[in-house]
């Protein structure tokens, strides 16, 4: 079977596409929420997202609903800004990413 590497770093079977799509979610997220030209942790509107990842609008969705229905959740949705859907990284989606960096440079 082949393997895909996510934008985490991970190794999953190239069948698990939503898989692939919630990993550069989060780290779409988790590098807008770690710029310095974010101080204030503002969720980032849902185009943004979709742009970022390459992606349609309705798979972006559903991953973006998958993660935050994780316990605990990985995202959370913010207010809307000029009528749009907006998302953060929560704090354990933070701790997820940084994990999988730390297994990462272990495995070098």
């Amino acid at each position: 079977m082949q393997e895909i590497k996510t934008a985490l770093g991970r190794w999953v079977p190239n069948n698990e596409s939503h898989t692939v799509l919630e990993d550069s979610v989060l780290r779409v997220l988790f590098d807008y929420r770690m710029s310095p030209q974010n101080p204030k942790n503002v969720p980032m509107k849902l185009s943004d997202i979709v742009r970022a990842v390459s992606s349609n609008d309705r798979l972006v969705v559903a991953a973006l609903d998958s993660l935050k229905e994780l316990q605990p959740p990985y995202i959370e949705e913010g207010k809307e800004f000029q009528q749009e859907r907006t998302f953060s990284i929560t704090g354990s989606g933070v701790r997820f990413v940084r994990n999988m960096s730390q297994d990462l440079v272990g495995a070098g």
